[in-house]
């Protein structure tokens, strides 16, 4: 990647990672539970059944309860917003270009937002956030393993 190219991904990574802080820590989420205790709030915002707040928000779509539109942006929102992570960490960081070191960084990154989302009362712990975020990451990867983007970078592919 040519220096040039470098200051790019590096300007573009930094502003990724505002609009992250942003939309995972400041979005506007209501007051709801700030008048109660870190473990209460911990109990009642977290969800480690895999699979039941997907299976929720489809069932509620299916049944009328919910709108398409919310459906969508819930589970497909949290999807696209890590796909940029899988294009930026291997780019810029080499030791992030074998899916499985791109990936044991992206389960500990997210780990930490997530228990930090909990811990500061700025948000949830839900398992199937952090798969549908984990798939985004993947995805992002697979994006950044094309030959479009090898090209883009000047990578060359088995060195």
């Amino acid at each position: 990647m040519s220096k040039v190219q470098r200051i790019i991904m590096s300007i573009g990574f930094i502003g990724y990672l505002l609009f992250l802080t942003f939309y995972m820590f400041f979005q506007s989420r209501g007051s709801a539970g700030m008048s109660m205790s870190l473990v209460e709030y911990i109990q009642n915002r977290s969800n480690l059944v895999p699979f039941k707040t997907i299976g929720n928000y489809i069932t509620a779509w299916e049944n009328g309860t919910m709108n398409t539109w919310t459906a969508v942006k819930n589970l497909l929102g949290n999807v696209l917003v890590f796909i940029p992570m899988g294009i930026f960490l291997p780019s810029l960081f080499g030791k992030l270009r074998r899916m499985s070191a791109y990936l044991l960084a992206f389960v500990l990154i997210i780990l930490t937002a997530e228990v930090t989302q909990l811990l500061t009362q700025r948000g949830s712990f839900d398992i199937d956030d952090f798969i549908l975020n984990l798939l985004g990451a993947w995805l992002g990867f697979l994006v950044w393993n094309t030959s479009v983007i090898q090209q883009w970078v000047g990578e060359r592919r088995g060195e």
